[in-house]
């Protein structure tokens, strides 16, 4: 009898729990993830002499949870003469994490450094995976991290209208032709890497020093006088690729020069399920921006994608 009146408290307790519990919710993970891309140049050589606290303070407004960095090098002293890499004043590259724990972000890599024009990733969230990417098939090199399911692709393409090898430095001796070569190599170590085949979640982002085909209307608008053709090359490889331009995507009327001319040069891509995830996507030009940089950041503001 005793046995039996366990054996029915048993089955009333089972039939109380619900069949399917739910999981606890992940509370390190965000519903939004706000990203910058920024050029800083130099290393934020503008600031640099000021222990970056203007920098830092900037940084602390706009609640970036990841930042993606272009030329995260120092190596200037006060006087823009090049320091050794050795020399105390290149507080950067190799103090990233100090520099970066003052606006909250615990997590930092830092791409190949080859020359004085390394990226680097800070982040507010744990880097899942870091691959520096370098060698002689670029210049500046790239870096592929991945964060809370998506994988970032940060770049900076060769600047120059010669191509790297030429040493007579000939405009438009190849240029175009390296840069088309750079942007296929980091393609193949990262999204076209049958290793990464499963992978959905894409963003890649940097300083292109290139031009689009989007803004192809837009430059004959602004040449209209002189008329110029820029070469689309590096970008019609991309769009294969990675379908959306976030920033033009988003704001197809309105042409956002990412430098201080009327340029864009630095952009945001992204494959489709982040695209449709997108909340906003913009180019801030403020007066710290202004001030600080040749470059403008780039903000793109989306949900974060199911793990």
């Amino acid at each position: 009898m005793k046995l039996k009146s366990i054996l029915c408290a048993l089955v009333l307790l089972c039939l109380s729990q619900p069949l399917c519990a739910k999981a606890p919710k992940d509370k390190t993970k965000p519903a939004t993830i706000r990203f910058m891309d920024f050029n800083i140049a130099d290393g934020m050589w503008w600031d640099q002499f000021n222990n970056y606290d203007r920098f830092v303070q900037w940084m602390q407004a706009q609640k970036i949870d990841i930042f993606a960095v272009c030329e995260a090098a120092t190596h200037w002293d006060k006087n823009k003469k090049n320091v050794p890499k050795n020399d105390e004043v290149r507080y950067l590259p190799g103090k990233w994490d100090e520099l970066a724990a003052r606006w909250g972000h615990s997590y930092t890599a830092l791409g190949a450094y080859q020359d004085n024009y390394p990226v680097a990733v800070t982040s507010r969230y744990p880097i899942d995976f870091v691959h520096p990417i370098g060698g002689k098939n670029i210049s500046h090199g790239a870096l592929h991290v991945k964060i809370l399911g998506v994988n970032y692709v940060v770049l900076h393409l060769w600047p120059q209208a010669w191509h790297k090898d030429d040493k007579t430095r000939t405009k438009g001796s190849g240029g175009d032709g390296y840069r088309l070569e750079e942007i296929q190599y980091i393609m193949d170590q990262t999204i076209l890497n049958p290793e990464y085949a499963n992978e959905k979640h894409w963003v890649m982002t940097g300083d292109f020093n290139s031009r689009s085909p989007k803004d192809n209307e837009f430059y004959a608008e602004i040449h209209r006088k002189k008329p110029r053709t820029f070469n689309n090359d590096v970008h019609n490889a991309v769009l294969k690729v990675y379908p959306h331009d976030a920033i033009f995507d988003k704001n197809p009327s309105e042409f956002q020069s990412s430098t201080r001319g009327k340029a864009r040069i630095d952009y945001i891509y992204c494959t489709k399920k982040i695209y449709s995830a997108i909340k906003k996507a913009y180019t801030i030009r403020d007066d710290f921006v202004r001030t600080s940089s040749d470059h403008c950041p780039l903000v793109m503001e989306f949900k974060s994608p199911k793990r």
